[in-house]
């Protein structure tokens, strides 16, 4: 037992020295385009201070996250992390994600009615989720979460019942799955804190366009988080993160269908999107 322990000690010294050699490559060049930069600017002491100060306030409010998005940088390093294009294009989880959603049976529904809620149009979401290879992945787990239709979303509208338009479910024996939500709109990431402040002292909007987050688990294969788009949003082009992604944006179809109408227990037409997802095998060393 010794031994063993004693030799994961040495992998983990090994693992850490490798670390360290990285971080010592990679900080002295950091550092020194800051300080090219600052030379290069004529940045004051108050000036410095000042950034200093908002660094701090930053990680007092937990926005860290948030100005990694909003600098793109988040959306840069999920880009270089994940660059195989034979899976479902990878994006950023975003500050909003939230542990444990709940577990939701089939036929699977993401909310519940709240006040409001009569403003969206309701959405099923559909697709397949196979290998790269095209094979099902019938043990695959999915877990979604979005703004409700008034563009918020449970942690910021009061309305809404906790949890609400957010879980996990399972899919069927072929990996196929569907689940019912509503049309998603575009909304505004946090303004009152102090990444908000940096933003309109910066002239950029906080606006992102409507989607949906998703994350897409199956056993032997990368976990994947991505997003899902949708054509003829206004800020489609313009993302305040940067996140969107061509292969990522679906067509929204609209049933007028009076028979499936009624099959599905609705008043009204609904939308319907497809999105098939595709996972990378974990390679084995």
């Amino acid at each position: 037992m010794f031994a063993l322990r004693e030799g994961g000690a040495a992998v983990a010294d090994v693992v850490r020295e490798v670390r360290n050699e990285r971080l010592a490559r990679i900080l002295p060049e950091a550092i020194g385009a800051l300080h090219e930069l600052i030379e290069k600017h004529r940045v004051t002491e108050e000036e410095w201070l000042a950034v200093l100060g908002f660094l701090t306030e930053v990680g007092k409010k937990d926005e860290f996250v948030l100005l990694s998005d909003v600098t793109k940088t988040s959306v840069l390093v999920d880009s270089i992390t994940h660059e195989d294009g034979a899976a479902t294009p990878s994006d950023v989880e975003g500050p909003l994600y939230r542990e444990n959603p709940p577990w939701r049976e089939k036929p699977v529904k993401i909310y519940e009615e709240y006040e409001g809620i009569e403003e969206g149009d309701v959405l099923f979401v559909r697709g397949r989720v196979t290998s790269t290879d095209g094979t099902p992945l019938s043990g695959a787990v999915l877990d979604v979460w979005q703004t409700g239709p008034t563009g918020g979303y449970d942690v910021w509208d009061e309305r809404q019942p906790d949890y609400n338009f957010r879980g996990r479910f399972g899919v069927e024996e072929d990996g196929s799955y569907e689940f019912q939500t509503m049309v998603p709109k575009p909304y505004t990431v946090p303004t009152d804190g102090p990444v908000g402040r940096l933003l309109e002292a910066i002239g950029q909007h906080p606006w992102r366009p409507a989607h949906i987050h998703l994350i897409a688990e199956a056993e032997g294969h990368e976990t994947l988080t991505t997003q899902i788009f949708f054509p003829d949003d206004p800020y489609l082009e313009n993302d305040t993160i940067g996140a969107v992604k061509p292969e990522l944006v679906r067509p929204l179809e609209r049933c007028e269908d009076e028979e499936e109408i009624s099959r599905r227990g609705l008043d009204g037409p609904f939308y319907t999107c497809e999105f098939d997802i595709k996972l990378k095998p974990v390679v084995r060393g």
